[in-house]
């Protein structure tokens, strides 16, 4: 989860302060740490579910909920890059869905 946030952070962050994609330095290392943190939350919350017990044949609610929050971090760094208008509003969705799937992991609520 830290690679994820750092990646995405830095990113907006630097975009936010008038930065460019083609200007970037650091773009291939922040891009290789959003993958990786990615992958390691699919494969820890797939464990989880294992864990659990929870059925892969019939997803609860809170879990679909988490994938999909799940694949919005993963396409939301590339808007993140783009647009300084984009990097300033995600700069407060990010910390936001953040929130939302550590509730839904931790309630589970659906």
């Amino acid at each position: 989860m830290y690679l994820l946030f750092l990646s995405l952070g830095g990113i907006t962050l630097y975009t936010i302060n008038g930065g460019k994609k083609s200007e970037n330095k650091f773009k291939v290392a922040a891009a290789i740490f959003h993958g990786v943190g990615l992958l390691l939350l699919l494969v820890a919350g797939f464990g989880l579910m294992k864990f659990r017990g929870i059925s892969h044949s019939a997803l609860p609610v809170w879990v679909i909920l988490k994938i999909v929050i799940w694949l919005a971090f993963g396409g939301l760094l590339a808007m993140a890059s783009k647009k300084e208008k984009f990097a300033k509003i995600l700069w407060f969705v990010f910390p936001l869905l953040g929130l939302a799937a550590a509730y839904l992991a931790f309630y589970q609520p659906f």
